[in-house]
């Protein structure tokens, strides 16, 4: 028997909030699924959405933006294993709500280094800003009530 099924942990937060805003986080990460598939294409209609002209399609960004699409697609699956149970995988949300607070001004950094235009600056590093403060509020307010 382990620890925790010896003293099991007294539910915290609101286990109902807790799954909604982890399916949130997950749809979103979803939308990089395309760029998977047709990563040239992806990059061509993102640079265009973003007013940044035609890009040089280089092997390199091919596989660069295929590659991080593809752990934007896993962090999305993972969100929604999580949402499954969220009293059992509680420790691992809370520490991914403190990473998604740690990096949104680390994408601040990067979008800015780029030379990113102002609204993906503030989507990249506002998203992760809320989406680690609400899963924070989600974990730790509301009681046990929403199970």
């Amino acid at each position: 028997m382990t620890e925790s099924q010896c003293h099991p942990e007294p539910q915290r937060g609101n286990p109902r909030l807790q799954r909604l805003v982890l399916r949130v986080i997950g749809a979103v990460s979803f939308i990089a699924l395309p760029a998977i598939i047709v990563p040239r294409l992806a990059v061509e209609k993102f640079s265009a959405l973003l007013g940044l002209g035609k890009p040089e399609a280089s092997p390199l960004l091919i596989y660069m933006m295929a590659g991080a699409s593809c752990v934007y697609v896993a962090q999305g699956m993972l969100m929604w294993l999580m949402a499954r149970d969220v009293v059992r995988y509680r420790p691992l949300i809370v520490f991914c709500a403190w990473a998604f607070l740690a990096f949104s001004p680390l994408f601040l950094w990067i979008d800015l280094h780029a030379g990113m235009p102002a609204f993906q600056v503030a989507a990249d590093s506002l998203s992760c800003l809320l989406a680690g403060a609400a899963l924070l509020l989600a974990c730790y307010r509301g009681g046990a009530n929403g199970a």
